[in-house]
């Protein structure tokens, strides 16, 4: 034991001697022994320099103890503590360096050349060799000079200074623990910085927890910092070198924010004032002209705002935490997830950003939880209800739920999360909540934050219980938005466990990554995408049971009604020859996110045409980046190259009218057309583009027979194919797609339109052949006998006459058998001609799944007896018998069908300002719509073209 104490401590005299031996000498790098004094604690016997001793820690609060709405003055506080130099007393890098090589002009440095201070709670850490957790209040402040470092290596400490006073520029990490996850408060503070985020055009704030830094601290072997006492002066050791040429030497006055730190990105260049449509206000004239000073603003993205929590993450966090590293990168490291098509132009990228982030951002989606059409429909119902019932608040709060159970998905499940209780009532007006301080602030930011990525990711394939059939179980306890979700620390993806890199996502979010086939599932869609709600004027008859059941179990305010499916898009899916779940599989057989995720892209008006995608699906720092100090194994944060499986978040519907609404009035719905991480302007006019090619290239396939003419009458018919894999239109009852067939006589070289059933005005109504409006386009009310009835084109095999059009659309009514387009009124179903997918039977794909829900895909009305309904091949035939007008010349006449779709009929927005005139959200789709400029756009006279002939 004796010879075992003398050998430690001869091996310890050696340690402490040639630790002597080697430590640096001289004034400024002498070591000694010194009590550096903090605010809040000491350094307990450390050695720092001589230089560095008398360094005190900050004097600023800790950030999570700032009440939130003081969050800016405690920014400006800190400006100022760095304008001051309050920090320049602390040990320090040995000088200024770079943080990448520089090479034939570029930079290639994560941030641009620094040089860093360390307070005094930091570098006891360090000096601890980073043993145990960094205390609260430690602080890193980069000093950001013009690249390269050789810049500066001649230059005097006074020249130095004076080199960086002339573009101040700070990113700062202040320990907190208690704020987000990671642990950190991140900041970029420089000259001419603005502190508001949240007006017009909300820039991506510059301080905050859970900012877009950790995509590269995240992979850090520690505490998600890189520091390393070989940087500090007074210490051994040398900093990490890059190759720099001279092609810097050119460049005296290079861009010092060159490195992957982009400062606060504008959202949008000003806008001009929007043109009310005088037309518009003379036909929907139900409420009066609004003003912009009047509409109610969203509040501003930068506001979606919620981290992964400091012990274990809630269930829900925003897009913005996913964004970092999910969303494209340009610039030196890039570009990733993005494709040039151009060069940059004034640092502005040219290209198509394929990241998740990216094109989910403006998928309807990524649009849920801001969609202006649904928040004014939703006044309507409860508009509705008010006037119905003497007594309808229970109903109001239960319907007001359940719509937002999707469209604010994560507000709503995580306050009944919180609230312990599935009913919990979440309030419509949370989503409007602008004060941090709020106790709801936080619901109204998810809430927004849309159908979002930790929703689907979220999402657990639910447990059938046994002797239960697993897709009528589904059907009746996971449709409605009611689906199974996963522990709050797991995220489910599509690939294999031992092919992705969990530590950043670990580090950064307490998250988890794992495998499951369920995210390729299409029933995962369907939780969404099959939609159960009660007919509110159906009561249920004593000893009634409903048709389709009533999910009492999931809002018992519903049960006392009679219940219809309001969306069946998975079920059509379910009941035609696309679907997966059910054997045999034919050669067309694909799952929903096989067509709205796909693997490739293509696009003549980008020319690209991209067959896999491969690419990384996130950036972190990782052996992409230049080499740094403490960055954990690579085996643990490598981001590996998806040669297959890479699935674009595009998400496509066909609702471009809802895209050009944010297009034209962000400042109204309180987003960003720019994308921060890639600096891309283009992604919205982009999604536009898609939707538009989608339309025209992957729904209809349109053919017009050779007309045959004799005795002055004409017959041509027009054959409609649904290429979806899904009823067409789908989704919500009321978008509609219509034929526009003209006759046309080309008479001295001028062609005149001398028949037509189909044509609209400026305002897309469709109108005679005298251009007035049709009486079926308000639904307008005629008597026969003592009955009051309907104006509404049905549907049609033949079409005689030019008031006649066929429209494919579902049509409903109420109890007292008025058309609506309440969801929660829909008593009897009066037609729905909507094109069915191939495939589609009666009987559906198995007995497994309850007949009402097989029902449910049916078409009604006139559409039932005919024929091209019945045989499952997608297709319509409409024939056009026309009488032709005196003196045409049956030599000179062709023919030409066009078909259009409209995602927002004008019944239904002439039924949104009638029912709620004075409710803020109907105010707010007034001004937009009144004041939206169609000219110019894919939906010229508020339709979409889908596809013509010939």
């Amino acid at each position: 034991m004796r010879h075992t104490i003398k050998a430690f401590v001869l091996f310890a005299f050696l340690v402490v001697f040639v630790i002597y031996l080697i430590r640096p000498t001289g004034a400024t790098a002498r070591m000694e022994t010194a009590a550096v004094v903090g605010d809040a604690e000491r350094f307990a016997e450390v050695e720092v320099p001589l230089y560095c001793r008398d360094a005190r820690e900050n004097p600023l609060p800790l950030p999570s103890s700032v009440p939130p709405n003081k969050i800016v003055t405690f920014q400006k506080t800190v400006f100022e503590y760095l304008n001051t130099g309050g920090y320049l007393s602390w040990c320090r890098d040995k000088g200024v360096r770079d943080t990448g090589p520089y090479i034939n002009d570029v930079y290639y440095g994560t941030h641009p050349a620094v040089r860093i201070y360390y307070s005094p709670k930091m570098m006891a850490w360090l000096t601890s060799n980073r043993l145990g957790v960094i205390p609260d209040g430690a602080m890193i402040i980069k000093e950001q000079f013009t690249p390269p470092a050789a810049i500066y290596q001649n230059m005097t400490p006074a020249q130095i200074a004076a080199a960086f006073a002339k573009s101040k520029d700070w990113t700062v990490m202040i320990k907190d623990a208690a704020g987000a996850k990671d642990g950190w408060y991140w900041g970029e503070w420089f000259t001419g910085m603005s502190f508001d985020t949240t007006s017009y055009p909300f820039n991506y704030p510059a301080a905050g927890f859970g900012q877009y830094c950790v995509r590269c601290h995240a992979s850090a072997e520690k505490e998600l910092t890189f520091s390393s006492l070989n940087n500090i002066e007074g210490f051994p050791g040398q900093p990490l070198t890059f190759r720099v040429d001279n092609s810097w030497r050119k460049l005296p006055n290079a861009n010092p924010d060159e490195g992957q730190h982009p400062k606060n990105r504008v959202g949008a260049l000003p806008k001009a004032a929007a043109a009310v449509n005088p037309e518009f206000l003379e036909r929907f004239s139900s409420i009066p002209r609004v003003d912009f000073s009047t509409v109610q603003k969203m509040p501003a993205e930068t506001l979606d705002h919620v981290v992964a929590a400091p012990v274990k993450p809630q269930q829900f966090i925003t897009s913005d935490q996913c964004m970092v590293c999910h969303s494209a990168l340009n610039g030196p490291f890039g570009p990733v997830m993005f494709y040039p098509t151009a060069p940059p132009r004034n640092n502005v990228p040219n290209g198509v950003n394929i990241s998740p982030y990216g094109e989910w951002r403006w998928s309807p989606m990524g649009l849920a939880g801001r969609d202006p059409v649904f928040y004014a429909q939703l006044e309507s119902e409860v508009a509705i209800l008010r006037a119905e019932f003497k007594e309808p608040e229970q109903l109001i709060t239960a319907t007001v739920n359940t719509c937002l159970t999707c469209h604010g998905v994560m507000g709503k499940r995580q306050f009944d999360i919180d609230h312990n209780d599935p009913f919990a009532d979440f309030k419509l007006e949370y989503t409007q909540i602008t004060d941090p301080a709020d106790p709801n602030f936080k619901y109204g930011g998810l809430a927004r934050d849309g159908i979002s990525c930790a929703v689907c990711h979220h999402i657990a394939e639910g447990k059938t219980p046994p002797g239960q059939l697993p897709i009528a179980y589904f059907l009746e306890n996971s449709t409605t938005g009611q689906f199974q979700m996963t522990e709050p620390d797991v995220l489910h993806g599509p690939f294999k466990d031992d092919t992705i890199s969990t530590l950043p996502m670990k580090n950064s979010l307490g998250i988890t990554p794992k495998y499951s086939a369920y995210v390729k599932d299409s029933r995962l869609c369907g939780s969404c995408h099959s939609i159960n709600l009660p007919n509110v004027d159906d009561p249920l008859k004593p000893g009634e049971k409903p048709t389709v059941l009533d999910q009492v179990e999931k809002n018992p305010v519903f049960k006392p009604f009679n219940h219809s499916i309001e969306q069946a898009t998975y079920l059509e899916w379910l009941n035609s020859g696309f679907q997966t779940e059910f054997g045999p599989v034919n050669a067309k057989a694909q799952s929903c996110q096989a067509c709205h995720m796909p693997g490739t892209y293509k696009s003549a008006l980008q020319n690209l045409d991209i067959d896999p995608i491969r690419q990384q699906i996130a950036i972190i720092e990782d052996d992409n980046f230049p080499a740094a100090d403490e960055r954990a194994p690579l085996k643990d944060i490598r981001v590996r190259m998806r040669d297959e499986g890479f699935a674009r978040h595009e998400l496509l519907g066909l609702n471009v009218t809802l895209l050009e609404m944010f297009n034209q009035f962000n400042d109204i719905l309180g987003v960003r057309k720019s994308d921060y991480m890639s600096g891309s302007v283009t992604d919205l006019p982009d999604t536009i583009q898609n939707y538009v090619q989608q339309a025209r290239e992957k729904t209809l396939d349109l053919a017009v027979s050779k007309p045959q003419i004799g005795d002055g009458k004409l017959t041509a018919t027009v054959t409609v194919t649904n290429k979806t894999g899904h009823r067409f239109p789908s989704g919500v009852g009321f978008r509609r797609s219509f034929i526009e067939f003209q006759v046309i006589e080309n008479r001295d070289g001028r062609d005149q339109v001398v028949w037509a059933s189909g044509r609209t005005n400026d305002l897309g109504l469709i109108v005679n052949g005298e251009g007035k409006v049709l009486p079926s386009e308000f639904f307008d009310e005629y008597k026969v006998g003592n009955k009051t009835l309907q104006h509404y084109q049905p549907h049609y095999e033949t079409i005689i006459s030019q008031d006649q059009v066929q429209i494919y659309e579902e049509l409903v009514q109420d109890a007292a058998g008025k058309f609506t387009t309440s969801f929660i009124h829909r008593d009897h179903e009066l037609k729905d001609n909507r094109l069915l997918p191939w495939g589609w039977t009666k009987t559906g794909p198995s007995p497994q799944i309850p007949f009402a829900y097989v029902e449910a895909t049916f078409p009604k009305g006139n559409a039932a007896n005919d024929p091209q309904y019945q045989d499952g091949s997608g297709t319509d035939i409409v024939t056009y018998q026309v009488t032709l007008p005196a003196g045409i010349d049956p030599a000179n006449v062709r023919v030409e069908a066009t078909m259009y779709y409209q995602s927002l009929p004008p019944y239904f927005l002439n039924m949104r300002f009638k029912t709620a005139p004075l409710a803020p959200a109907t105010r707010r789709l007034y001004y937009l719509t009144s004041n939206l400029d169609t000219t110019a756009t894919a939906i010229r006279n508020w339709k979409l073209r889908l596809v013509s002939s010939p």
